[in-house]
Formats: structure tokens, sequence, C-alpha cells
């Protein structure tokens, strides 16, 4: 299996579509815009620093070829994202956060064939993190460059996710999430033990539907 091959990667024209006017903004952008620019900004220089890695120590080619891509297109991303943060007057990270730095070590730690699981196990939730923020600016975000921005790095970190999740099941990495987010952790959470109830609630939805037709064809 090779990573690249299978992704569609989204082209780096579409990336730069992002329309940068040099005139003066309207009004400045609002809270809701100005977090997740620094957000989108630290989690970029994360996933770049996270590639970094994956080159260095990385022992799968899958592995590999992810922290080759996240380099390239999270460079085209905080490319787009700094020339806007520089238009509309809004201040920038020189670093990813504490914690993300943190997480990196704790990966770079160990070694061989378990540098890769943790990777991607890292991976996957820093991905699941900035996709839900991305999301919430959508949701909540004014500025139109800003939201332009969020909607052309939707589709880039949803792939990456996407791509990670595979990783991880060949490699028997779990890919759930923490509660509350849905979709696919709800679905690769459910475990035997989920489908053991679902299954007796079905039979027991099906014996009750029996029962009620059996009173009814009594009583008439």
């Amino acid at each position: 299996m090779r990573v690249l091959s299978r992704l569609a990667l989204v082209p780096a024209a579409v990336i730069g579509a992002v329309v940068l006017t040099s005139s003066p903004a309207l009004a400045a952008p609002s809270d809701q815009d100005v977090t997740w620019m620094q957000a989108a900004h630290q989690s970029n220089l994360a996933e770049i620093a996270a590639g970094n890695a994956a080159q260095q120590a990385a022992t799968t080619p899958e592995v590999r070829e992810l922290g080759a891509m996240f380099i390239e297109m999270h460079t085209q991303l905080d490319t787009q994202l700094t020339q806007a943060a520089q238009q509309l007057g809004v201040e920038l990270p020189a670093e990813p956060s504490a914690t993300q730095q943190q997480q990196l070590a704790e990966v770079q730690q160990n070694s061989g064939q378990e540098f890769d699981t943790a990777w991607i196990a890292q991976q996957i939730g820093s991905h699941s993190t900035t996709l839900a923020a991305t999301q919430r600016e959508l949701q909540g975000g004014s500025d139109p460059t800003v939201l332009e921005l969020a909607r052309t790095a939707t589709p880039v970190v949803e792939q990456h996710l996407a791509q990670l999740r595979d990783a991880a099941r060949t490699y028997g990495v779990p890919t759930s999430v923490p509660g509350g987010t849905g979709g696919q952790a709800a679905t690769d959470g459910l475990g035997t033990t989920g489908w053991v109830l679902t299954g007796i609630g079905a039979l027991a939805l099906v014996a009750g539907t029996a029962g009620l037709v059996r009173r009814r064809a009594t009583v008439e």
C-alpha cells in the first residue's frame, strides 16, 4: 500500500485559490476568526514538525509518505494563512503550542515500529482537533478571507485524517477519538460488547413485536 497513490491530493492551485485583496479590510476580524487563525497556524507548524520527525524516525513507508505529505500540504496551507494574517493585522504565534510540542516529544521517545504506531495515534488526535476547530470557524466566523481559508483547509484535513485512520487499521492502532465527536469515532468505538448489546436489543424488539401481533390476533 502506498499512501500518496491512494490519496486524492488537493492540487496546489486549489489551495492557492484563496484571494487576498490588496484593499484594507472593512472591519477587523472577530475574536473567533483570530482564534482560529492562530490555532490553525500552530497546527500547521505542528504537522510540519511531525512530518519531519517521521522522515527521520519512521520505519514504515506509509508513515514516511504521510509525513512528507503533511510537510508539503500544511506548508501550502500555512503560506496562505500567514499572508492573510499580515493583511488583516493578526499576530500569529512563532511556534506550536506547549502541548503540541510535548506530544511530539513523547512520540519521539519511541523507536522502531513503536514510533510509527505512536505517531499515527498522535496524528489522529491532532487532526481531529484541527478539523473540529475549523468546523467551529465555518459555523461562527465572520471575516470572508478567514472563512475562505477554513473552507480550503477542511478537505485537506479530512483527507489526512481518513488516511491516518486507514494506516491505523493496518497497524492495529485504535482509531477512536474522545467521546462526543460522533461519526467515525462512534462507529469505531462500538466494539464487540456494543454489537452484542445491539443484537440483544434487536432480538427483544422482534420478540415483543411478535407477542403483540399474537395478542391482537387473539382479541380479534
